[in-house]
């Protein structure tokens, strides 16, 4: 009876010594502890350099921009030359969806598209004869096409220009393309696009312009590469 009593009191000692002490179970816990997140304080304060040392560069552009110095005159030609120049949408964000994937799921038949874009030849921006061929000149050809005919974009890529040429080619959209190249598509009527819209081949783009018969219109299109207009019709067959 003796030797009960004692058992019993084992018994009762470990589990009182269980209940005093809760978190052994949690010191056993298999699962690393993770460490506490950053303080709210010290992101702000990475925020607040971040915006103090930006604001710190615009100055220092804008001075020696303004400066008459010769020591200003390569920061000068630098800040020119990024206004002047488009940057490399296309071929930018086709590096980053290489390494990352896309920001966005598009459909099989999309994605097999714009991966297309590589291999496959220019699509024509528009079915129609050439009215008046490529010259120093004008820069690019004029098609006659139907009425209310179709543009569409000869191959993938994003909007960078969007304007209104008051002299003989109205409203105007550049398009510029992965390998570097831009197309430039003019006497539009109605537009569809936006600046940094990004396209996939065949996309609409506008409607063409009206001529004054009513019958036909008239459409301006044009090829840059590597920053020098050419002949479209080089490597795109309007027959």
């Amino acid at each position: 009876m003796d030797r009960r009593k004692q058992i019993e009191k084992q018994i009762a000692l470990k589990q009182k010594q269980k209940e005093g002490n809760p978190t052994q179970l949690e010191d056993r816990s298999p699962f690393p502890r993770t460490e506490d997140k950053e303080p709210t304080s010290s992101r702000f304060h990475k925020l607040a350099l971040q915006s103090i040392l930006s604001g710190c560069l615009f100055f220092a552009i804008g001075i020696a921009y303004d400066a008459n110095h010769k020591q200003a005159e390569s920061v000068q030609a630098f800040v020119n030359h990024s206004f002047e120049e488009h940057f490399q949408f296309a071929a930018v964000s086709s590096y980053f969806e290489s390494v990352f994937g896309s920001p966005l799921e598009l459909l099989p038949d999309q994605r097999a598209q714009e991966g297309s874009d590589d291999i496959v030849n220019y699509a024509l921006p528009a079915s129609g004869s050439i009215k008046e061929s490529f010259s120093e000149d004008r820069k690019g050809i004029l098609l006659e096409t139907g009425v209310e005919e179709v543009v569409k974009a000869v191959k993938g890529g994003h909007v960078i220009n969007l304007y209104e040429d008051e002299e003989s080619l109205g409203q105007v959209v550049e398009l510029q393309h992965q390998d570097g190249t831009v197309s430039v598509y003019g006497m539009l009527d109605d537009v569809h696009v936006r600046p940094y819209d990004i396209l996939s081949r065949g996309a609409a783009i506008g409607t063409i312009l009206e001529t004054d018969e009513e019958q036909a219109g008239l459409f301006y299109f044009a090829l840059k590469e590597n920053g020098e207009y050419i002949d479209p019709s080089t490597v795109m067959n309007f027959d």
